[in-house]
């Protein structure tokens, strides 16, 4: 157990500037017959960024709210470019809250990185597709903790889908998640977690990677079990990369997936 939730500093292979950033969602505690609000995170968590103008076309999917009976797309309002609400007041009840950054191509060559593939990119020596996606756990009501909505995949091409309410989970119990690549557990995978107020690093300065609360790898199920050593906001992420289809093109194609969530029930 010890080694699941020992402390360390997640490193990545390649550095490019936009994977220095994730997507994540983070949503305002919410009561029956209230407005939900959401914000979409795209930087050093857990601060949130305003968006820059030049990459707010990554993320015109917007963000979405999952409850039982579909899919209905938040409205972007207020002075924040990554502040959302939903349309009228919503019920109780447990919900997902996704949000998207849409594939996109980043080469490098001698001049830096370009927002666009090989082919057009003179002498690029390295090419990704990128894709990010962000989902958050709501539970509006304090009494809230269902799973019949939380638990199901909404069809990111990377997924973590939560398998208990976090409302359910004590602190160093046990939060199994699977994960899925293009709808399939995906197994071997490095999960970490880490949560709000962990690393103090001003990590948008240093550059320095992340620290994580929490690392174990996925079954053959794609499943794993998250140790929440602390109440408080968490965000769970993984990675995966695959050959691009077309070596010409773009060498790997890689996906981010972050899952947010409370362990503790919010009271304010």
């Amino acid at each position: 157990m010890m080694k699941k939730t020992m402390l360390f500093l997640t490193l990545f292979s390649t550095a490019l500037s936009t994977q220095a950033h994730r997507v994540w969602i983070q949503t305002d505690h919410t009561h029956g017959g209230e407005i939900l609000k959401a914000d979409l995170g795209y930087g050093e968590f857990p601060t949130l960024e305003q968006i820059p103008e030049k990459r707010l076309s990554f993320f015109e999917r917007g963000v979405s709210l999952y409850t039982q009976n579909g899919k209905q797309m938040l409205i972007q309002k207020g002075e924040h470019n990554y502040h959302f609400e939903t349309e009228k007041p919503i019920d109780e009840g447990s919900y997902i809250v996704a949000g998207e950054y849409k594939p996109t191509f980043w080469s490098k060559n001698a001049e830096g990185w370009k927002q666009a593939d090989m082919k057009a990119t003179p002498n690029a020596s390295y090419c990704e597709l990128t894709a990010m996606y962000g989902k958050n756990i709501v539970n509006v009501g304090h009494e809230s903790a269902g799973i019949n909505v939380i638990s199901k995949q909404i069809g990111h091409e990377l997924e973590i889908v939560p398998m208990d309410n976090p409302a359910n989970i004590n602190v160093s119990d046990p939060f199994k998640v699977k994960v899925l690549f293009r709808g399939e557990p995906l197994a071997g995978a490095t999960l970490t977690a880490t949560f709000d107020g962990f690393d103090t690093a001003d990590n948008s300065k240093t550059h320095k990677v992340e620290a994580q609360a929490f690392s174990d790898v996925t079954g053959d199920d794609g499943t794993v079990a998250i140790i929440p050593l602390r109440q408080g906001f968490w965000k769970a992420q993984i990675t995966h990369e695959v050959p691009f289809k077309d070596a010409t093109q773009c060498q790997k194609a890689k996906y981010y997936a972050t899952l947010t969530f409370n362990i503790g029930r919010q009271y304010h």
